[in-house]
């Protein structure tokens, strides 16, 4: 009944969504959606830093000024066994983020290069997204551990040292996600990036992991790790503004805004 109930409810927003886009198409409207891009407001570390407390990525949300149809902020990520195809791919989808060509740089960087939504541990089916509240959010984030954790595990040094997403608004940060720490994991929410298992927490095996060929969130370059990056993966980061489109029944996207990238390295 649920499954039915679902169906029935999908097609009939399908069904409005296509009278909605006959009906302005024949009044010759087109409802063009700019959306303001979030902005980066601390950190946007670099692949080739050497100093991990700088691994963190910070930016600030904007969604005061956005049109109705905003739905908040997104976070995309993918992981690089070659820094030179890191570059490469970032390049081409920074080429094209300007104003004049829309949202063709999240196009180029979701479904030319496939980059993924970052997941969470909270559970199952979650991606790390960041909802319309009306109000600009400074987001920190940090996709893998560096200490075990004494004496951090709360507060403004969290993100220095530990895997976790921070959301906050005024002076208080908010480590919290439905009572749970919010910590990155990839798309999928099964897999960390702690590749090399630092931390000894396999959960049986599977989820501190290497990415393997053909993973949806990975790059393989059979070239392998190269020019003095030997054993270290990459994982660039993107946040990008999202609306729904009620004309097209498709999605928005602002300018993407680079997070910058952040090795992860085997031995530390």
């Amino acid at each position: 009944m649920k499954r039915a109930g679902f169906i029935r409810k999908n097609y009939t927003h399908l069904f409005l969504c296509v009278i909605s886009g006959f009906f302005l198409s024949s009044c010759g409207l087109e409802v063009v959606l700019s959306l303001d891009a979030p902005t980066v407001t601390q950190n946007a570390p670099l692949y080739s830093g050497s100093e991990y407390l700088n691994w963190y990525s910070a930016f600030t949300t904007e969604e005061r000024n956005q049109p109705d149809e905003f739905m908040g902020t997104e976070i995309y990520y993918k992981i690089y066994n070659n820094y030179s195809s890191l570059v490469s791919q970032r390049s081409s989808i920074l080429a094209v983020n300007t104003s004049t060509n829309g949202s063709t740089a999240a196009t180029r960087m979701i479904e030319t290069y496939t980059y993924q939504p970052l997941g969470s541990s909270v559970d199952t089916g979650r991606v790390v997204f960041v909802p319309d509240s009306g109000t600009n959010r400074r987001v920190i984030l940090r996709l893998k551990s560096y200490m075990d954790g004494s004496g951090y595990t709360t507060g403004t040094s969290r993100y220095n040292f530990l895997a976790c997403i921070g959301i906050y608004s005024g002076s208080d940060y908010d480590y919290t996600y439905n009572g749970e720490y919010y910590i990155p994991y990839r798309n999928g929410n099964a897999k960390s990036f702690d590749f090399f298992d630092f931390d000894e927490d396999n959960k049986g095996g599977t989820r501190d992991v290497e990415p393997v060929d053909g993973d949806s969130d990975y790059f393989y370059n059979s070239n392998g790790f190269s020019d003095g990056y030997d054993n270290t993966y990459f994982v660039q980061l993107f946040a990008v503004a999202t609306a729904w489109n009620t004309e097209t029944c498709a999605p928005n996207y602002s300018l993407v805004l680079d997070l910058g990238s952040v090795p992860i390295k085997k031995g530390e």
